[in-house]
C-alpha cells in the first residue's frame, strides 16, 4: 500500500510556480494549508433597546483585542526581538483610528446593525479597497487589516480558524504554511519548529510577516498569486525563498538539487561568516566598499554582523508609508535609531522618495497614466516644502554624533533640481544653528535613475559630493522595459551595451571631478554583474544585507585588474546576448567553485520551463512527470 502511495505522489502534476522572494533560503517539505473561517454575520437590525448592548459588547472586543495584542508582542519578542515585534503596533494603532471605530460605533447607533455586521461592513470596505489598488505596497497593508478582522470577529461571535500550537499538522517534522494571506498573528502562535518555510498568494518583501520569516530565518515566498488553491494539504514542495520559486510536486531531480542547495546554504552561512570581519579587497589590493539597502531602521541592528560598511541606501518613504505624514519626532527616532547603530559607518539616507508605486496617502497623489514619470521622488519634495523641511531638519538633528551622514535626492534630472534641495537644506542647517543645534557636517548626493541625468552628469556632478545609480530605474527608463511586464521581461537586460555604457559614463565624469559613486538594485547582487561595476570603477556597492558577505567573497577572490580587464571588453561587444555568453564562458566555473550563485539559467529546469525564468514575475509552468 505504501508503494502504491509513492507511485501515485510522483506521476502528480509538477507545478513551478515563481513569485517574490520574501525571505532567503531553502526548504523541502509537505505543505499545511491554512484556510481562515468565514464567520457568518447578520444583517437583520437590532430593536433600539439593544443598542446600547452592542455598543458595549463591540468596545469590550475593542479592549480585549488590544491586551490580547500587546500578549501577543510579548511573545514575540522572545522570538524575533523587540524591533521585530512592533510589528504589532500598526493593529494596536488602528484599533485606536477614530476613521474605523466611530464608523462602526455610529453604524450601530443609526443604522441599527450589530456590533459584528458594523465592524464586518467597515473592515470589508477597507481590505476590498487596499486589495484593489494597484500599488503593491497598499496590497501588502491589507493583510494587516485582515489580521485586525480575524481577532476582532472571533471576539465578537466564534473564534475563528487560525494555526496554534495545538493545530493537527500533516507532518511532526515541520511543514511549508501555505496560505492567501499569512499575518503576524499566525506567527505569534507557531511553536520553534513547528514551520520550516511560508508560501502566500499575497504580499511582498515588505509585508509584516516577511519581515519576521527574515528575522526567523526561515525562507519565505510571497506574491505567487494562487498557491493556495493549487495544492492540498500533504503535497511535497520546494521552496526557495532566495529566487520566489516553489515547486509542488517536485521530481527526483528537483529534491536531488535542492537538498544540494540546502546542504550548501548551511555550509554558506557558516564559511560567509569567516568573511564577515575582512576586508571586501581585491587579490591585487583594490578596497570596494560594500553598504546595505534598508527599508526599516531596526534592520540596521544586524548590519555590522552581516560584515556592511554601513548604509547605501535608507528608503525613508517607508517611514511616511507606515506613518502616513510622520512628525518630526517620528522621524527623529526612525534616523536615529540606525545613526546609534552606525554612527562610525557610513549612512545615506535618500530624502523622500513617493509616487511610482509608492503610494503616501497624506500626500494626495493622483492616478496619472504614467505614474513612473510623473509627479514624484525630489519633485514631491519640492512641491511641498514644508514636508521636506521637516524631514531635513529630523536628519540633521538625529545626526549629531555621525562620522559619516549623507542625505540623497532621488530622481534627479537638472541642476536647478540640485540647486533647490541644497538651498532648502541650508536654510534647516541655519535655523537650527541659530537655536545653537549642533548639526554634522552632511555629504549631498543625487540618484541618477533615468537617461537625462546621465547625460548631464558633467554638470551635476560639479553640484555633489557622491553619486547613485540606481540600476533598476536605470535599466527601466534606459531600455523602455516595465520589469512588471512578463511579455518583455526578457528584455530587462542590465547587461545591455546601452546600460553597461551609461554607466561607464557616470564613473568617468564623477572621478574627474572627485565625486563618489555607488550603486544600488538587483544587479549588484550578481557576482558577474559585480564584476563589471568594479571593471567599469564603481566605488561602492550597495544592497540587500544578506548578499554582502557573499559578493565580499567574490571581491577577495579577483583582481581588480582582471576586472578592468573584464569591463573594457565587455563595453565592446555588441548585446547583452554576447556580454553574458563571455562572462558565463569566463567565471561560471570560478562561481561554482566559490560556491557562490550567479544568473539563473534555464538549463537548471529543463527546455519546459524556460518561460518560468525569464524575470521570475508570476509566471507559471507546468509539466507532468512521466
Amino acid at each position: 500500500m505504501k508503494d502504491s502511495k509513492k507511485k501515485i505522489k510522483t506521476h502528480k502534476q509538477r507545478l513551478i510556480l515563481s513569485g517574490v522572494p520574501a525571505s532567503p533560503g531553502f526548504a523541502i517539505g509537505v505543505a499545511q494549508i491554512l484556510v481562515e473561517k468565514e464567520f457568518a454575520v447578520s444583517s437583520s437590525p437590532i430593536i433600539v433597546e439593544r443598542i446600547p448592548k452592542e455598543l458595549a459588547i463591540f468596545q469590550r472586543a475593542i479592549k480585549q483585542s488590544i491586551r490580547d495584542l500587546e500578549i501577543a508582542k510579548q511573545q514575540l519578542s522572545q522570538r524575533v526581538g523587540q524591533a521585530d515585534a512592533r510589528i504589532l503596533d500598526a493593529q494596536i494603532m488602528m484599533l485606536q483610528d477614530p476613521t474605523i471605530i466611530d464608523d462602526v460605533l455610529d453604524n450601530i447607533r443609526k443604522k441599527k446593525h450589530n456590533a459584528r455586521y458594523a465592524f464586518h461592513i467597515r473592515m470589508n470596505d477597507f481590505i476590498d479597497m487596499f486589495e484593489a489598488s494597484e500599488e503593491t505596497l497598499l496590497q501588502e497593508r491589507a493583510s494587516d487589516l485582515t489580521d485586525l478582522y480575524n481577532r476582532m470577529m472571533a471576539l465578537l461571535s466564534e473564534p475563528g480558524t487560525i494555526l496554534s500550537t495545538d493545530s493537527p499538522l500533516v507532518s511532526d517534522e515541520g511543514v511549508i504554511l501555505i496560505s492567501h494571506t499569512l499575518n503576524p498573528s499566525h506567527v505569534v502562535n507557531l511553536k520553534e519548529g513547528q514551520v520550516i518555510a511560508f508560501a502566500t498568494d499575497t504580499g511582498g518583501r515588505t509585508s509584516h510577516v516577511s519581515i519576521l520569516a527574515r528575522a526567523m530565518k526561515l525562507p519565505a515566498v510571497a506574491g505567487l498569486r494562487d498557491i493556495s488553491v493549487n495544492i492540498s494539504s500533504g503535497d511535497l514542495l520546494v521552496v526557495d525563498g532566495s529566487s520566489g520559486v516553489v515547486i509542488i510536486n517536485p521530481n527526483d531531480s528537483d529534491l536531488a538539487k535542492y537538498e544540494s542547495k540546502i546542504e550548501t546554504f548551511r555550509k554558506q552561512e557558516q564559511e560567509l561568516l569567516t568573511v564577515r570581519g575582512l576586508e571586501p579587497i581585491t587579490l591585487d589590493g583594490k578596497h570596494i566598499k560594500l553598504l546595505a539597502n534598508i527599508e526599516l531602521p531596526r534592520e540596521a541592528d544586524e548590519l555590522e554582523n552581516m560584515g556592511a560598511d554601513g548604509v547605501g541606501l535608507y528608503r525613508s518613504e517607508f517611514l511616511f508609508i507606515q506613518k502616513n505624514n510622520p512628525s518630526f519626532e517620528e522621524q527623529l527616532e526612525a534616523y536615529g535609531h540606525i545613526i546609534s547603530k552606525l554612527k562610525n559607518k557610513t549612512i545615506t539616507i535618500r530624502t523622500l522618495d513617493a509616487g511610482g508605486d509608492k503610494i503616501i496617502p497624506a500626500l494626495s497623489i493622483t492616478d496619472e497614466a504614467n505614474p513612473f514619470m510623473g509627479w514624484r521622488s525630489i519633485r514631491v519634495c519640492l512641491d511641498n516644502v514644508e514636508l521636506f523641511k521637516t524631514q531635513l531638519k529630523a536628519i540633521l538633528v538625529a545626526g549629531a554624533e555621525a562620522k559619516n551622514l549623507r542625505i540623497m535626492f532621488p530622481m534627479v534630472i537638472s541642476r536647478e533640481e540640485i540647486f533647490q534641495a541644497k538651498a532648502i537644506l541650508k536654510e534647516v542647517s541655519e535655523e537650527l544653528k541659530a537655536k545653537s543645534v549642533e548639526i554634522p557636517k552632511v555629504e549631498v548626493g543625487i540618484m541618477v535613475e533615468v537617461p537625462a541625468a546621465v547625460l548631464m552628469i558633467d554638470e551635476l556632478v560639479k553640484e555633489v559630493d557622491f553619486v547613485s545609480i540606481g540600476s533598476n530605474d536605470l535599466v527601466q527608463f534606459t531600455l523602455a522595459v516595465d520589469r512588471s511586464n512578463e511579455k518583455i521581461a526578457d528584455l530587462f537586460q542590465p547587461h545591455h551595451p546601452a546600460v553597461l555604457r551609461m554607466i561607464n559614463q557616470v564613473v568617468q565624469a564623477a572621478h574627474a571631478h572627485g565625486v563618489t559613486v555607488s550603486v544600488c538594485g538587483e544587479m549588484v547582487v550578481e557576482p558577474l554583474s559585480a564584476l563589471l561595476l568594479i571593471g567599469l570603477g564603481v566605488d561602492e556597492l550597495s544592497m540587500t544585507p544578506w548578499n554582502i558577505m557573499e559578493i565580499k567573497k567574490f571581491i577577495r577572490s579577483i583582481t581588480y585588474e582582471e576586472a578592468r580587464a573584464t569591463a573594457q571588453k565587455a563595453l565592446g561587444l555588441p548585446d547583452a546576448t554576447e556580454i553574458n555568453r563571455y562572462l558565463k564562458q569566463k567565471y561560471l566555473q570560478k562561481i561554482s567553485d566559490l560556491g557562490l550563485s550567479s544568473f539563473i539559467s534555464t538549463s537548471d529546469f529543463g527546455v519546459q520551463d524556460k518561460a518560468l525564468i525569464k524575470i521570475k514575475d508570476h509566471i507559471v509552468s507546468l509539466d507532468v512527470i512521466k
